[in-house]
């Protein structure tokens, strides 16, 4: 049975690692791998030098989001484990997500030009209007970054 849980832990690792999951896992990373591995509360205070209570206050806090990476990063030197801690971005590159946020800005821009050459009578052909996007998210493509933030 216990084997059963290591399995499994290392088949939620590997989701996570390779972008397959993204979800927390409810008991808890804490909880879920120091029982994984067949660690009692009581070793984890004992290797922590913390009392049982608090151990298990680590556990109650993680899965609250109450809890500090130097406490993660501890927790998990002290599980013979190392703590990773990154941003994935939503799509699957940064340059994917870069490239949203021109064609959002690039629409933006796009369709307050719409507005004014519409009140001017002067509205683009669909093929004009195309060009006009691509060169619009080229060109904020090139400037600095922070302005896709605008």
């Amino acid at each position: 049975m216990k084997h059963l849980s290591v399995h499994q832990l290392d088949d939620q690792i590997r989701q996570f690692v390779n972008g397959q999951r993204f979800d927390r896992i409810p008991q808890g990373w804490i909880r879920s791998s120091r029982t994984a591995i067949g660690m009692t509360l009581k070793q984890l205070a004992t290797r922590l030098g913390f009392s049982v209570p608090a151990a298990k206050n680590f556990e109650m806090r993680e899965v609250e989001e109450a809890i500090t990476l130097a406490s993660l990063r501890k927790i998990a030197n002290a599980m013979e484990m190392d703590l990773v801690y990154y941003f994935k971005p939503k799509q699957d590159s940064l340059d994917d997500l870069l490239q949203i946020r021109a064609e959002l800005k690039a629409k933006e821009l796009m369709e307050s030009s719409n507005q004014a050459m519409l009140l001017e009578n002067q509205e683009a052909d669909n093929k004009n209007k195309s060009r006009e996007y691509d060169r619009l998210i080229t060109e904020i493509r090139n400037q600095k970054l922070s302005s896709l933030w605008d």
